[in-house]
């Protein structure tokens, strides 16, 4: 089985390029004419991807193989989910 090779700089930076860009369009669904449940999910939405880019690229989940990459990945999907349901359900509830 062949080794994967680690990220050139130029990934990295690549990488960075994406999270500034997301950062920016997290900050800008705030000015869109939405409601406050749907900037919530957007901005939650990018915040996974942000997430997962973190993971797979800085810290170098993508190039290991003892860890299951799914678990890696499938549980903070879990824990934002939980938030939400929780946000949502007491707001439906007061």
């Amino acid at each position: 089985m062949e080794a994967q090779a680690q990220p050139t700089y130029g990934k990295y930076l690549i990488i960075w390029i994406w999270l500034i860009t997301l950062l920016a369009a997290g900050t800008f669904i705030s000015t869109l004419p939405i409601s406050k449940t749907e900037a919530v999910l957007l901005i939650l939405g990018i915040s996974l991807i942000k997430t997962a880019l973190v993971a797979l690229f800085y810290m170098h989940l993508k190039f290991e193989r003892s860890v299951p990459l799914w678990a890696v990945v499938v549980f903070p999907f879990f824990l934002v989910g939980s938030a939400v349901l929780l946000v949502f359900s007491s707001r439906l509830f007061s």
